[in-house]
């Protein structure tokens, strides 16, 4: 199982291990998309970060810290870890164990986007969400679909706007979300939003991601 003692703070970062491959799917900067994974990390970059190459400077970046390239999952944001949520939530034999972080400098509404310029300011939110349970293909697309929705509602109660549109935004230009099944335990054919396993992450996301907005928009309060 992945549970809270799986996820470890390093300071710059911070890594979820697996005891074994785990069945992912995301938007990760490393290894995004479709495949099995033990290693997951979620990393702190400077606002002024810029490489000639990021994926390069990434992969060594993994690679220094001792995780194998061909088995590590891998975000990157400019939110301090400081200011990372975790949340592990059940409901009988189906589980699911959280990881957010929240910047919110550049909040986009995606329907209002094609009207203007996009401007890259930091701001991306991170979203791992490990499944202890067996999932086929579609439940895997079916719950990080939940979570992107728990994600867009959450911007609409806190009144996130984007400031180029003036509307509330939908999320940011740069965000990333991870859903990854151990495929051990309950079987879920289905994830959407009235099933055991959908309603489950939305509950617990919903949790998660509030209090991290909450505390990155009290954190920016406090320091400009």
């Amino acid at each position: 199982m992945i549970t809270l003692e799986s996820i470890k703070n390093c300071g710059e970062y911070i890594a979820i291990e697996a005891e074994h491959p785990l069945r992912t799917f995301s938007s990760a900067m490393h290894n995004p998309g479709y495949g099995e994974y033990k290693y997951f990390i979620n990393r702190t970059v400077d606002k002024s970060y810029n490489p000639p190459d990021a994926h390069e400077e990434m992969k060594q970046f993994i690679t220094k810290q001792g995780y194998p390239l061909e088995e590590t999952v891998a975000m990157m944001t400019a939110v301090d870890m400081k200011l990372a949520f975790t949340n592990h939530i059940q409901d009988g034999d189906t589980s699911i164990t959280l990881l957010v972080t929240a910047g919110l400098g550049n909040a986009v509404d995606v329907t209002r986007s094609h009207a203007y310029t996009y401007s890259d300011k930091p701001g991306t939110i991170n979203i791992f969400i490990f499944i202890n349970g067996i999932l086929t293909d579609e439940a895997l697309i079916q719950a990080l679909c939940c979570g992107v929705e728990v994600k867009t509602k959450v911007l609409m109660k806190h009144n996130i706007i984007d400031k180029n549109s003036g509307s509330i935004a939908t999320g940011t230009s740069t965000d990333s979300i991870l859903v990854a099944s151990t495929q051990k335990g309950a079987f879920h054919e289905y994830a959407g939003s009235i099933t055991k396993l959908g309603s489950l992450i939305g509950k617990g996301l919903n949790e998660t991601l509030n209090l991290a907005v909450e505390e990155y928009t009290s954190f920016t309060k406090e320091k400009f």
